[in-house]
């Protein structure tokens, strides 16, 4: 999708640009957006793409570079680095409302809100496009604008909501609105894009949303509010018509972070990197950047040309050792997520235990085959939900409704592949603590460097003694307020209606 609508792209976000910059004016501000730009389809399809843009967007998206280790610092998997500073605050819960890498996804979420608003507003008005295209577009929207809230509910809690552009400057001043109309917000656009996009995209259409990343979704967006009758009537519509979706488990654990079985059958909604556009990843724009994400320089050590930024914990090691296979192996998620000295041992076509000693270092989503990892673009995708994640929400909301046996399946599935010893007997004979208990545990090995963990841990009420027992770096800093963002300072200055969330007054 990216390679296809670059050059529009471009056009799009200096309209978007001029449009945004200027809206004071004395002019009709969205005389160049609705008179020139919103013509055919083509012209929502471009605006589309800047809105996927701006979720991974290196410093602002929730797929960027920076948040995928925001969200795995906060928990006792990994660790990160103290030489910036405003990230490393976060990662020891001594951030402030001046933290200027929350204020970025606050932005960037806000920044895909606007740019979905309009297509829905003015590419929702254009004639002459047939119609069951038309709705698929606008539900593609609803899905991207349900997205951002969702972005913006689970880090900030309450925060505003706009559904329309805004046509003078008091519209831009918007009171906070509650977690549950936040998540109102989320549920009913999620539906709509659920009820008009498609099961299936055809091979140039892959990344873009589907009807199962919206159900998938709204699954999530049920379970994070412990509605988990919910959770069972979206979830159900995938897991059993998986074959309408051509959902399955990707056979072998490390195809899915190889970078040679991308958008494959368990992709749900798969994050898309690709090395084309701009050639600086430093550019001020998006014009001007790759489409590509640094994660991979960020995460790999000094000898092979890395940042050492995170690191896994010997934490997340001792979880992976807990429980061998069924031929007292170590579990291959193990191997396919982290890099540490054992016999055999290779990374970035090095011995490990003679370069690296006893540390510990990420596997997944490094190009970690290559010699060195010193060309900060890294075009491996990453995952916003796998199909794993929907089979163990699912088998989550039955245990959670006392349905552990139909829940006991679901779970043997992932253990299964990770070709664990058979317990699907054992397992349906679980309570449902002992079901929870196991579901924890896979969720946690499963979904290692994921940005999972933090929201799991949080909505079981397992964060704060999670990270005490494990004395993950900050620990003593750590109080409830930091299960949310605080309201960006910015924000709070320049919108005379904001107020800041009641933990952190």
């Amino acid at each position: 999708m990216k390679l296809k609508y670059f050059p529009t792209i471009i056009l799009f976000i200096l309209v978007l640009s001029s449009c945004s910059e200027s809206f004071l004016d004395e002019s009709d501000p969205n005389q160049i957006t609705t008179a020139e730009f919103w013509k055919s389809a083509d012209d929502i399809e471009s605006a589309l793409a800047t809105v996927y843009n701006v979720i991974t967007d290196d410093y602002n998206g929730h797929y960027g570079t920076c948040n995928w280790q925001l969200m795995e610092s906060r928990t006792e998997n990994f660790i990160e680095r103290n030489d910036v500073r405003a990230r490393y605050e976060i990662s020891v819960f001594q951030n402030t409302f001046s933290n200027d890498y929350a204020a970025n996804l606050y932005k960037g979420a806000y920044v895909g809100i606007f740019r979905a608003n309009q297509i829905l507003q003015y590419g929702g008005a254009i004639e002459g496009i047939d119609t069951n295209l038309h709705n698929k577009l606008l539900a593609e929207a609803h899905f991207l604008r349900g997205l951002n809230y969702f972005f913006l509910v689970t880090d900030f809690g309450a925060v505003p909501i706009t559904t329309a552009v805004a046509e003078s400057s008091n519209d831009y001043f918007k009171e906070k609105s509650s977690m549950e109309q936040v998540w109102n917000q989320t549920i009913r656009d999620f539906k709509a894009g659920a009820e008009y996009l498609p099961n299936i995209r055809e091979a140039a259409e892959k990344g873009r949303a589907t009807r199962g990343a919206a159900l998938a979704f709204l699954g999530r967006s049920y379970l994070y509010q412990a509605d988990y009758d919910s959770t069972i009537i979206m979830l159900e519509q995938i897991v059993d018509h998986e074959g309408d979706f051509g959902y399955g488990l990707q056979p072998n654990y490390a195809e899915l972070f190889d970078g040679q079985h991308e958008n494959g059958v368990e992709g749900v909604f798969e994050i898309q990197y690709s090395n084309i556009g701009g050639t600086s990843i430093w550019a001020g724009n998006e014009v001007d950047k790759p489409q590509t994400t640094f994660i991979a320089q960020e995460c790999a050590p000094g000898e092979v040309g890395g940042w050492f930024e995170m690191q896994p914990s010997q934490v997340l090691l001792d979880s992976f050792l807990v429980e061998p296979t069924a031929d007292d192996e170590v579990d291959p998620r193990a191997l396919a997520t982290i890099a540490w000295d054992y016999p055999g041992s290779m990374y970035y076509q090095l011995d490990f235990g003679a370069t690296f000693g006893d540390e510990i270092w990420l596997r997944k989503n490094q190009n970690w085959w290559d010699a060195n990892e010193g060309e900060w673009k890294s075009e491996l995708n990453e995952y916003g939900i796998r199909y794993a994640d929907v089979l163990l929400m699912l088998a989550e909301a039955y245990t959670m409704t006392g349905q552990v046996a139909k829940a006991a399946p679901l779970v043997h599935r992932i253990r299964n592949r990770a070709l664990l010893t058979d317990k699907l007997s054992e397992m349906t004979q679980y309570s449902e603590d002992e079901m929870m208990q196991e579901i924890r545990r896979q969720r946690n090995l499963e979904f290692a460097r994921e940005g999972l963990h933090f929201y799991d841990l949080r909505r079981w009420g397992l964060l704060e003694s999670t990270i005490k027992n494990a004395k993950q770096l900050g620990y003593q800093n750590y109080t409830s307020k930091f299960e949310y963002y605080p309201i960006p300072e910015n924000e709070l200055n320049n919108n005379p209606n904001m107020s800041q969330s009641d933990p952190w007054k």
